[in-house]
């Protein structure tokens, strides 16, 4: 009988023992990770067709080793809010860098060079192209088969080609606008989108003055054949364009100029918002309403 306990006793132990090891989660240390990092995140170059530029890359690994398969291929704009998304079309033959695959180690950084030589009979027009850096070999960070994780980090290449470096650059546009009429205690907001009509990308430098006050526009490119929406900028962060004072009351007119890049030609626009204190008056108007109901309650008290 004691003998069937101590089994029973010892049974039950391993499974207790084996429950809590697979309860508690394994150690995930600094290293079982991928980190990856690039600079510079941009690169733009106007080059001649016959001549060669090159860049230097630097891609930091600070998470676990792995095995980094570069590419590049075009990227085409998603949307008119900026974003954009990548083709399966690989850059052209003039576009040259080492494809084979290199091992990153823990902490450890890898120059990488891009050389850019398009030939003489080079079409002029804009490339937009995406340096893409791959984790190949999935990285296990659970120190388990089952659980993997893999890391993919990206920087944008922006080419104009110019046989005498005078791009066709052309904007339009094509939305300007704030609410017409608003209230008092709400900022006015404006939405400002630009095309690219032209055969180069750009960016818009200016700004929008609203009855004193500036909104400084953020030099976002706009790439050739596409929308975007501009935003404005302050202390070097992004931010929605709009007059955020506490209490505004009467006619704001907004006009925009803005030229793009280097270019002379100054874009205008105007846009006018009247701005009247609705919800101060509604308030106004209760109050009163309610006072004058209760003199009417009052001198119908002493009536009766």
């Amino acid at each position: 009988m004691n003998k069937r306990i101590k089994i029973i006793s010892a049974v039950t132990y391993i499974i207790g023992v084996l429950l809590t090891s697979s309860l508690y989660p394994q150690e995930v240390t600094a290293q079982s990770a991928i980190s990856l990092s690039v600079s510079p995140p941009l690169f733009e170059a106007v080059i001649k067709p016959g001549k060669e530029v090159s860049q230097i890359y630097t891609i930091s690994n600070n998470g676990g080793d792995t095995i980094i398969t570069p590419k590049i291929v075009y990227f085409e704009a998603e949307n008119d809010s900026g974003n954009v998304k990548l083709t399966e079309d690989p850059a052209p033959e003039w576009v040259k860098y080492d494809k084979e695959p290199f091992n990153l180690r823990f902490q450890t950084d890898k120059q990488f060079t891009v050389l850019i030589s398009p030939p003489e009979d080079a079409e002029e027009i804009d490339h937009f192209l995406t340096l893409v850096f791959e984790s190949t070999t999935p990285t296990d960070i659970l120190g388990q088969n089952a659980v993997f994780y893999k890391s993919q980090i990206g920087t944008n290449i922006l080419l104009s080609i110019s046989k005498d470096g005078n791009l066709k650059k052309s904007a339009q546009i094509v939305d300007f606008t704030a609410p017409f009429i608003i209230d008092s205690l709400k900022p006015i907001p404006y939405t400002l989108t630009l095309s690219n009509n032209g055969n180069s990308f750009w960016k818009p430098i200016g700004k929008i003055m609203i009855n004193g006050e500036t909104l400084k526009l953020a030099e976002q490119n706009v790439l050739s054949g596409s929308s975007r929406k501009i935003s404005c900028i302050e202390d070097e962060t992004l931010k929605e364009c709009e007059i955020k004072e506490k209490f505004l009351i009467g006619k704001y007119t907004a006009n925009l100029e803005f030229t793009i890049d280097e270019d002379p030609k100054v874009y205008k626009k105007e846009v006018t918002t009247y701005v009247f204190p609705f919800t101060y008056s509604i308030i106004g108007l209760i109050l009163l309403t309610l006072i004058r109901f209760r003199r009417i309650f009052n001198i119908w008290r002493k009536r009766k």
